[in-house]
Parts: C-alpha cells; structure tokens; sequence
C-alpha cells in the first residue's frame, strides 16, 4: 500500500484546524445573524438546538441554559429572529455551528434603535419640556378624540364619559391607528381638530399592542402634530407599561384611555357633594346672622325704656337695611365664587340662594312687624293716651293722681293739659263705675 509522501491529517486534526481558523477570526466570535427558525428542540437539560434559515442556505444554532433563560419570549418554528452570537464548530459531527447568547424578534432592535433616536432628537429640539406644556381645562364642555372608530378604545371613552361628567360633548375625528398610513392620517386628525374654537381638549391614542402595532405613535410626524397643537392634548397609546414618543410631546400622558377620561373631566358625584357642602355652609351662615340680630333686638328691646323706643325702633330699621344690603353683597359675592368653580352648576346654586334670601326676607318682615307693634305711637293710634305729671311721670293709675292737679295728656297727635276734677276707681266687667 503507497502513502502520500506529504503530512497525512485525521479527521480530529483536520477539524481542530478549522475550529482554530473560525475562532481566531474576530468577525465570527461577535455578530449577529437574521433568519427563520426551523426545527426547534427543547431537551431537559434546558438548552435549545434549531436550524436558522433563509431562502438558500441554513445553519445550526445552539443556545445553551443560561442564555436560553434570559429569552424575553419563546421563540417556535417560523419566527424570523436577530441571533446574536459567535461561530464555532461541533467536533463531534465535524459541523459548524452559531452559539447564541441573545435573541429577539427580527425588526423589533431596528424599531427601538429608530425609537431611542427620534426620542434622543425631539428631545434637544425641547418637544419634551415641561413649561411648554399646557394645561387642562377645569370643566372642559367639549372634548375631541382621535381615535379609531371601532376600536374598544372609543367605547371606553364614551363609557368612562357617561359615568364621570355626562354634560361633555364629545366630537370624533376617526383615523386609522395601525399601519403604514396610519402616521399621516393621525397628524392629518390632530391639525383638523384644532379648526374647532370651541374644543377644549383632546385625547388622542388607542389601545394596547406590540410595539409593530403602536409604532404609529412613535412616528415624528404625529409628535410634530401634538406639539404644534392648540388644544391641551392627552396621550392615551397602549397599556400601563408601554411608552411612545407621543407620550413624551402630549401635555398630559394617560396609561389608558379610560384614564385620559379621569384625567381630564371631573367626577360627578363629587361635585354634588361639594355643592352639598357649600349648601350648608351658606345655610349656617344665614341661620347665623338671624340668631344674631334676634338677640340683638331683644337686648335692646329690653334696655329701651319707652319713651325712647322711637329712637330705638329707628336704629332698628337702620341695622336691617344695613343687614340686608350687606346680605346682598355677601350672597352675590358666594354665587359668584361658585359660579367660577362649578361652572355649569351655577343655575341650581343661584336658584337655592334666591329662595334662601327670600327665606330670609320673610323673617325680617315678621322681626320687623314685631317692632312695630312694640311702637307706642301705633298704640297711640289706636285710641289710647299716655299721662304724665310735668316731670315726665307716667301716671297708670288714677290712685296716682291728685284732683285739681293739671296733667299732660299725650295722644297719637298732639297734647293736652287737663286738670283732675274727680278720680274713678276701675270697674268690674258689667258693674257700674265707683267715685274715689
């Protein structure tokens, strides 16, 4: 048998060789490769063996444990992948092999490299800062969405509106929210809306999705719109945990679409029960100010004696004018501070402080018929006289007075001076009169 006169390899040796070529050459111990999985196998050991191909040729991967458990997904047949990983060759069926260490969907690394970029753009632009934000209208009347129009996002909106803050007129601009010309379409809506003088916010967004299916938000052209915006604008893009760049440019950024609507309307039942609150405060108040004018009046009536009950009853009249145009200015003074906070509750607030007020009014009118009633001249008036001795003496009864001595004889007009001819003691009922 002849033998080649030059080195003769084994099949060991011939393998080692290469496996030294391919592991020496920097450009196969760090890059990444793009194809579809094919042959997928998980074994116990937790390692995972597939095939990566594409329309010509094909390749066996490997990713052992500890890389497999770092996987974000489970990958399975068909998947087009990113591999990342070195070359090496398997000695024992003499073929070469990719070692995986990360691996991610194909496009999902080229999106997020385009999403960290713009972001990292409009931020220097200053798209993102916080004092060029606007802010959200207290009580807005009517709010615009951008939106699909068969999304669940719409009816959630609609719902949510219903349930916090029915007075809200809503008005839609419908606009696809996925796809190619979904951007476009978007910012298209957005600068449409801002023809309306009379929306006062808009909520523009969608509901969750990978990030393929959101990336319309991540588009410059729908941040451009947002931020050259007239109307406060409120992103409502995904779930709690995904982010878009119309996130960062919005002036308000809402997890969901049902929380755009608990950010940007009040909650009804919340209002009735700070209109409820301010009833009873206004209600004390008045109840206040009467309990203290009657115990004013009483003191006074029980100081006065009566010959300065004219006077008195006077001042009287003056305190309740100036208490009820101080009234006045005070009641106009709280519905106008109401008005301003509650907006379009300020009808039921005025009706209750009108009938408050004449509430009140009616109650002066009694206080003031009963200080009339107290007044001796209306007592003068109806046929009686006052008698008195010329140092101002009250005479009560006729024991109290002297025949011959002259009296001063007060009626509801005028005086008189009549002298004491005789003196009557007070009859019973149906008996005749008695001589003192």
């Amino acid at each position: 048998m002849m033998f080649p006169d030059k080195k003769t390899y084994t099949v060991s040796e011939i393998t080692a060789i290469l496996r030294n070529v391919v592991e020496s050459d920097p450009r196969f111990q760090d890059c990444w490769i793009e194809g579809e999985i094919s042959g997928i196998a998980r074994p116990r050991s937790g390692h995972i063996y597939f095939k990566l191909k594409d329309d010509k040729c094909q390749i066996s991967c490997a990713m052992f444990r500890q890389a497999a458990m770092r996987l974000k997904f489970p990958p399975k047949d068909g998947d087009a992948v990113l591999l990342h990983g070195h070359l090496g060759i398997y000695e024992v069926r003499g073929e070469y092999q990719i070692i995986g260490d990360r691996m991610e969907p194909a496009g999902v690394g080229a999106l997020q490299l385009a999403f960290e970029r713009l972001k990292e753009q409009l931020q220097r632009e200053g798209l993102f800062e916080e004092e060029r934000k606007k802010p959200l209208p207290t009580f807005p009347r009517k709010v615009g969405v951008v939106t699909s129009a068969t999304g669940a996002a719409l009816q959630d909106i609609l719902r949510m509106l219903s349930k916090r803050y029915p007075l809200v007129e809503v008005v839609l601009c419908p606009t696809l929210v996925q796809g190619d010309d979904a951007a476009p379409m978007i910012a298209r809506a957005i600068e449409r809306m801002n023809r309306f003088a009379d929306i006062d916010v808009l909520i523009v967004g969608r509901g969750g999705g990978s990030i393929e299916d959101l990336w319309a938000f991540n588009e410059e052209i729908v941040a451009r719109a947002i931020f050259a915006s007239e109307i406060p604008i409120v992103s409502a893009v995904g779930h709690e945990t995904d982010f878009t760049i119309a996130d960062f440019v919005a002036d308000r950024r809402a997890p969901t679409p049902t929380a755009a609507v608990e950010l940007i309307v009040p909650d009804q039942d919340e209002l009735r029960r700070h209109i409820g609150n301010a009833d009873v405060r206004l209600l004390r108040s008045v109840r206040a100010r009467i309990a203290s004018s009657q115990t004013e009046l009483s003191n006074l009536d029980n100081r006065i004696v009566p010959g300065q009950r004219i006077d008195a009853i006077n001042r009287f009249y003056q305190t309740i004018d100036r208490l009820e145009m101080q009234s006045h200015r005070e009641l106009k003074q709280r519905l106008t501070e109401a008005r301003g906070k509650l907006d379009g509750f300020a009808a039921p607030l005025k009706r209750l402080a009108a009938q408050r007020l004449n509430s009140n009014m009616e109650k002066w009118k009694v206080a003031s018929a009963q200080l009339a009633a107290l007044n001796p001249i209306a007592t003068l008036a109806r046929g009686y006289s006052v008698c008195q001795r010329d140092n101002g003496e009250v005479i009560t009864e006729a024991s109290q007075a002297k025949e011959g001595e002259a009296l001063d004889v007060r009626l509801s007009r005028g005086a008189l001076t009549c002298e004491v001819v005789e003196k009557r003691a007070e009859s019973a009922p149906g008996s005749g009169s008695n001589t003192g």
